[in-house]
């Protein structure tokens, strides 16, 4: 079961297996030929986990404001992250992130269209 509700500018989800995530939008895309898709802000309690699943039509980039906390792609070793640590996850990548230590592990991420996807669109000029 997850229980969503807004606290201080923050949607906050707690899941009984999971832990107690909070984010914020900062920025959606709000035209066609945007590559970018959001940019948010992402709040992990200590041992929250926030699972990337279904995310692999994006790419992202995630900057490690504040906390530490681990990485983890299917297979491979957790990547350990600190503030001013930033992983970038390519198309069709994706991973969990779970808070470590005895604060919040807070971030930033932006995800775009992958390449293949922003290739395709009509060449973008500044308005006058």
């Amino acid at each position: 079961m997850i229980v969503s509700r807004t606290h201080d500018g923050l949607t906050v989800a707690f899941d009984r297996n999971a832990g107690c995530a909070a984010w914020r939008c900062l920025g959606r895309r709000g035209m066609l030929f945007s590559e970018c898709e959001s940019f948010d802000y992402v709040r992990l309690a200590p041992g929250a986990v926030l699972d990337e699943r279904g995310r692999g039509d994006i790419e992202e980039a995630w900057f490690v404001l504040r906390g530490s906390g681990e990485f983890t792609v299917e297979g491979e070793a957790p990547l350990h992250v600190e503030a001013g640590r930033l992983v970038l996850c390519p198309h069709r990548t994706g991973g969990t992130w779970r808070g470590v230590g005895d604060s919040a592990l807070e971030l930033l991420v932006l995800a775009l269209m992958p390449a293949s996807v922003s290739r395709r669109l009509p060449t973008r000029t500044p308005a006058d």
